[in-house]
């Protein structure tokens, strides 16, 4: 955290007092409380201009974010505070921003990347002379994560920590700073505990630990515990050390931080599982096992030694059939780790192909000197010669055997991986392609934009689309050379089909002033065709029909079908070509029309479709025309079973051409302060989005472009994502269909499943394109399918839609006297939570103890998850629900029973009967009895 010093005296004074709160906070680790000052902090700052106000802000909220353990915002808190830093040379800020990256990457265990930017702060300290507790603090995690690299053949890294730490214990002594000078004094009593130098451990802790329990801190404190604890056991005094380990974990229970909690409950289980306690152990693994195996915080391999200890005391205690289970777990959680040696293991094999490659051209070679050395002999008979030729020449045959077999069987390995990579690398172009258009289009929207820059952006947001289109292309061309594209056709009206496809393009025509002419003699029969491989053929025919004809021009499409035999011909008019052009119109990468751009895709793709639809296409021109004609079979049976679909399983295609649609970036995960009912918060009123995507930049760009309106939450996968869904209830959720952990498929149908999050509408948002997708997700109860790159514009009204929908259901339940779900038009997921609803009100609502607590303890739900719940689906808070509902079982009785107004009250749950009185004239205007009155009247 920052001093008062280092945030100098000309600061508002508002900010000065919220850092001595937010300072005080950490002290008691309610990290929550200080988020939201420093976010206070981050709004004076920007109302104040200072951008090292602004700096300084975010470094401390990237530190509360990694003491929360949020890694991604920590680092991207961190990052924007080290760019603004960079800019101004303020090595303060720098340094301390540096720390909390380094500390993102010490706790993933990413060792090397801490130790370069620990090492980046010395840099800096040195050079500059800062003398602050942040680079202190720089040189114990420096000597931390040195200690834990060392090995028993190099002891070196011992010694290096021992040296940082003595040097923040100097740094610390000459600022002062009492507090890390005394916990410089526990990381040396852990180089001596490690090197069983215990006598000279000893002291250190000793007066350590006087210092802060005198303080009443409470993290060292645990330190401390623990460090002796290990001393103890090792020295084989056993009661001793169980008493500093159960010290440790009464201290840190004390806290409520569930990280914590689960490792104290793991190290204590581990002492016990040391000394043969494994029934006692138990319970302690069972509690660490339960927080590990649900955190997102990235522990997997302190989740496989729990297991492994589990599975170890069941076993011991013979309780054999939860030790195979936790065994089993641990199979999963090693091959889990073990996937990731994949890739290494993969090189390591590529390599030693290399090596055997070359030893056989060295075993070659030696062959070839030997033979040269026996005819400069002569010394043997011309027989043993010509054997020895012989062999020589039939080993070096084996070996060109073998390498040619190596060879061939390399080639079919490349010749499979290259349609592969095309689907591959056409995929991961989406992405960035969002993030390079979205920014760009939405430079556009600026009222101020220049016209120069307007003409620059116009011109890249041109070619972006260009390049979308061309990965389209490139995509569809790799799924046909490796046989993913499959044909599936299904019987349509053929007629209004092509009409829909040339009136798409009316309007291309129309801005180049041509005329475009289609004459058809089709009748309204049913065709068997494939909807989607005619749409792109049509698309790439008539788009290269406007794009190459000059203004003014005039563009005929002719159809018929003959024998059950589709002919149609796209013919342009005012250019030519030759015969060596037609010849070569067909081949990828080809233009015929030089002064043109283009890729040269699109006919070859278009001949490729027309051949799988077993059709065929010849090009021609006369003077001043070029024309294509397409013959393609539309009956049933030129169609094996398996390119026959089915009109239930097929999405119909645009009946527009397919135009990219592109997206942005900016922000980072809002403020993620858990709410309870009752409490008002700056977020209160926002609508919360949990944006779920494997892609940090996509995660960014969202959050950048919806936090304005929305307070927006971040995930990296789907299994992460579900956790925050049922922890945060969002309005909404935007999230990837491809991703590590739970894909976006997965992460539908666990929300819809869950009572606390199956009304919440989701946009599955994906680089994945094809009707198929898109029909899965939609399946899976995913409400909107947008396909990246796509225009943010479209994504926020979409978002806007939906919510506005939600808003318009609240309106109606809150009409309902008695919930009837079945009348609206809802999921059957919120229909089945609902019906509970109602089973849960017709027996306890008229119970006077009937509250928010009881009402979500009937739902099995917690009291957030249910107010978010009711927020979502009537607009109301729990306690706001159920009194509303009583009034309006109260005005049931008024109109339909000889009840007074007291026992009414009483009735349905009100104890009060002013209170009861009060809270009707608040709903209806008019107290009960003058509601009776109006009634009789």
């Amino acid at each position: 955290m920052f001093s008062l010093s280092l945030w100098g005296q000309d600061n508002p004074k508002k900010i000065q007092s919220n850092q001595l709160r937010i300072d005080s906070l950490i002290q008691r680790l309610d990290y929550d409380q200080a988020l939201q000052l420093a976010y206070d902090n981050l709004k004076i700052a920007r109302l104040a201009e200072s951008k090292l106000l602004l700096a300084k802000t975010q470094t401390e909220i990237a530190d509360l974010f990694f003491r929360k353990d949020n890694f991604d915002s920590t680092q991207i808190y961190a990052e924007r505070a080290i760019d603004l830093a960079k800019e101004h040379s303020w090595p303060e800020v720098i340094t301390q921003a540096y720390l909390a990256l380094g500390n993102v990457h010490y706790a993933r265990f990413e060792d090397n990347k801490a130790i370069a930017i620990y090492q980046q702060i010395d840099s800096i300290a040195e050079s500059t002379g800062i003398q602050q507790p942040h680079v202190v603090n720089a040189f114990y995690n420096l000597g931390k994560v040195l200690l834990r690299s060392y090995s028993v053949q190099d002891t070196t890294y011992i010694g290096k920590a021992e040296d940082y730490f003595k040097k923040g214990i100097d740094m610390a002594l000459a600022i002062p700073d009492t507090d890390e000078e005394h916990y410089g004094y526990i990381m040396l009593g852990n180089i001596y505990g490690q090197r069983g130098e215990f006598r000279k451990a000893l002291p250190y802790f000793e007066k350590s630990l006087t210092y802060f329990e005198s303080q009443d801190e409470v993290k060292n404190t645990a330190l401390i515990y623990w460090s002796l604890g290990i001393i103890q056991t090792d020295l084989k005094n056993y009661d001793q050390a169980e008493a500093y380990y159960r010290k440790r974990l009464d201290l840190l229970t004390k806290t409520g931080r569930p990280l914590e909690i689960a490792e104290a409950n793991r190290v204590y289980a581990g002492f016990l599982v040391r000394i043969g306690k494994h029934q006692e152990a138990i319970p302690y693994l069972q509690k660490a096992y339960d927080y590990f195996q649900r955190s997102d915080a990235g522990y997997s391999g302190v989740l496989q030694g729990i297991v492994n200890a589990l599975a170890a005391s069941y076993r011991e205690t013979g309780d054999y059939r939860k030790a195979t289970d936790f065994y089993q777990r641990a199979l999963v959680i090693k091959d889990s780790l073990e996937a990731r040696k994949q890739k290494d293991l993969a090189l390591e094999l590529e390599a030693k192909y290399q090596n055997q490659k070359k030893e056989q051209q060295i075993a070659l070679l030696n062959i070839q000197s030997e033979l040269l050395e026996l005819r400069q002999k002569r010394q043997r008979s011309v027989l043993l010669i010509g054997i020895i030729i012989t062999s020589v020449a039939g080993v070096v045959l084996f070996i060109l055997y073998r390498n040619r077999q190596g060879t061939n069987r390399r080639l079919k390995e490349l010749d499979a991986a290259k349609s592969n990579f095309f689907t591959n690398i056409s995929h991961e172009l989406r992405t960035p392609l969002t993030l390079i258009h979205g920014p760009v289009e939405e430079e556009l929207e600026n009222p101020e934009l220049s016209k120069r820059s307007k003409s620059n952006l116009e011109i890249a947001k041109r070619n972006t689309e260009r390049l979308a289109t061309l990965v389209n292309q490139m995509l569809d061309l790799s799924q046909l050379e490796a046989g993913f594209y499959k044909l599936q056709v299904t019987p349509g009206p053929l007629s209004s089909f092509l009409k829909l496809q040339l009136e798409s393009f009316a309007y291309s025509a129309a801005k180049k002033s041509q005329r475009l002419n289609m004459e058809t003699d089709l009748s309204e029969k049913q065709y068997w065709y494939d909807p989607d491989v005619l749409q792109k053929i049509l698309v790439n025919l008539l788009g290269n029909a406007i794009k190459y004809s000059p203004e003014q021009a005039d563009i005929y499409f002719n159809a018929r079908v003959e024998a059950d035999t589709l002919l149609f011909t796209v013919r342009n008019t005012g250019v030519a070509l030759n015969k060596m052009q037609l010849g070569a119109i067909f081949d990828r990468f080809h233009r015929s029309h030089e002064q043109e751009t283009g890729s040269g895709i699109g006919l070859a793709l278009t001949k490729e479709l027309v051949s799988l639809h077993k059709g065929e296409i010849v090009a021609s021109s006369r003077k001043n025309s070029v024309s294509f004609q397409v013959r393609m079979p539309v009956n049933r049976l030129n169609y094996t079973a398996a390119e026959q679909g089915t009109t239930t399983k097929r999405a119909e295609p645009s009946t527009h051409p397919q135009d990219p649609e592109i997206d942005h970036k900016e922000w980072i995960e809002i403020e993620e302060v858990h709410h309870s009912e009752g409490i008002n918060t700056q977020f209160e009123e926002q609508e919360i989005i949990l944006v779920v995507d494997d892609s940090e930049d996509v995660r960014t760009f969202l959050s950048g472009i919806l936090e304005s309106e929305y307070r927006v939450i971040t995930a990296p996968n789907g299994k992460i994502g579900f956790q925050k869904a049922i922890q945060e209830v969002p309005d909404l959720i935007i999230t990837d269909l491809m991703m590590p952990e739970d894909d976006g498929l997965q992460l539908t149908e666990n929300c819809k499943k869950d009572d606390a999050t199956s009304h919440i509408p989701v946009i599955m948002l994906t680089a994945k394109a094809g009707d198929e997708n898109r029909l899965e997700g939609l399946e899976t109860g995913a409400d909107i399918y947008i396909t990246k790159p796509f225009s943010s514009k479209i994504l926020k009204q979409t978002i806007e839609n939906l919510l506005t929908t939600r808003k318009k259901l609240q309106n109606r339940f809150r009409q309902e006297v008695i919930l009837t779900p079945k009348e609206i038009s809802i999921s059957s997921y919120d229909e089945r939570f609902l019906e509970s609803l109602q089973q849960v009100l017709d027996e306890h609502l008229v119970a006077s103890d009937f509250n928010a607590e009881a009402f979500a303890e009937a739902l099995h739900m917690s009291r957030m998850q249910l107010h978010r719940k009711l927020k979502a689906l009537t607009g109301q808070t729990t306690s706001e629900f159920i009194r509303n509902q009583r009034l309006k079982l109260a005005v049931s009785l008024l109109e339909n029973s000889d009840l007074n107004i007291s026992e009414i009250g009483y009735q349905v749950g009100f104890n009060d009967h002013s209170y009861f009185t009060k809270c009707f004239r608040e709903s209806y205007g008019s107290s009960p009895s003058e509601f009776c009155q109006r009634k009789s009247s």
